[in-house]
């Protein structure tokens, strides 16, 4: 497929996934008690004002906290997590009507959660006696995100990505380059695949493929490649699908006391630093496998 299509077709479905979001929190707020949504996770009602403060960019962040006064001590379970939009919203309900703004939630603890507003461009107000509803907003920051990378794909021709996005898509082969040395291991437990599997993608120039079940070392494998690059004097950026699966990565290079410094915010990958390296899906074999 050619990059122009990939781009298109996926921007496409990307746009249904953002309206279909958009329709179910529609739905959400006005077909589904408040009760429910809390006992669904996505709302948290009658919340007050435990502190205010000012935040990055001068933004206002708000801790918002059960009544402890009335005995709650902490926040009911929920599906709340640093990065999500939510809506501030009065007692009277979870409407339009009485939406007094927007945040980003910053951080969240059994006893409370952080938000924050962006006071000029919203001119908000809060007060500290009043009560307020939070709801889980469909969040547009991934969206945007997400096409702008797709944007930038289809208008991108020369640097130094060209030649791994030709062969990610099919138009070249991928190339080799040549190991003079023999590769002296930090890890000498690494079997015989998995040696095999280092060697092979320190010789790849575009890209390297590891895959196989669980257990049977791929991260491990990985581990060796990032520190091999690093003695070279590559500059590495680890991703993962999930910030666990990074956080596994990180703690292995810091067992060997490699320097990790993490980028990016708490809802994005977290990463560290070198050359783009790509994993697939676990295959049948109990060995760690390596294919062009």
């Amino acid at each position: 497929m050619a990059v122009e299509q990939f781009v298109s077709k996926t921007l496409e479905l990307l746009q249904e996934e953002r309206e279909a979001e958009i329709e179910e929190t529609r739905i959400w707020q006005e077909n589904i008690s408040l009760k429910d949504l809390q006992n669904k996770g996505v709302c948290l009602l009658k919340l007050h004002i435990g502190s205010q403060s000012t935040g990055l960019y001068g933004r206002t962040v708000v801790v918002l906290e059960p009544r402890k006064h009335l005995g709650f001590s902490s926040l009911p379970s929920n599906n709340f997590g640093p990065g999500d939009i939510v809506g501030l919203y009065d007692t009277g309900g979870c409407t339009a009507d009485s939406q007094i703004g927007t945040g980003i939630v910053t951080r969240v603890s059994q006893a409370s959660i952080s938000v924050a507003f962006d006071d000029s461009k919203d001119g908000l107000s809060f007060d500290t006696d009043a009560l307020y509803n939070l709801l889980k907003l469909a969040n547009d920051v991934t969206y945007k995100r997400m096409k702008r990378a797709l944007n930038t794909l289809n208008g991108y021709s020369n640097g130094p990505a060209g030649n791994l996005i030709n062969v990610l898509f099919g138009d070249t082969k991928p190339s080799s380059q040549s190991q003079p040395n023999e590769v002296e291991f930090f890890n000498s437990n690494l079997d015989d695949s998995q040696r095999e599997a280092v060697s092979f993608a320190l010789s790849q120039r575009e890209l390297a493929v590891i895959h196989g079940p669980p257990g049977t070392g791929k991260t491990t494998t990985v581990v060796e490649i990032i520190l091999q690059a690093v003695k070279q004097g590559q500059k590495v950026l680890c991703c993962a699908a999930s910030n666990v699966a990074v956080d596994n990565l990180v703690e292995r290079l810091a067992q060997c006391k490699a320097k990790v410094p993490e980028a990016g915010s708490p809802r994005q990958t977290a990463g560290v630093h070198s050359e783009t390296f790509t994993r697939r899906h676990p295959r049948s074999e109990r060995q760690c496998k390596h294919h062009r």
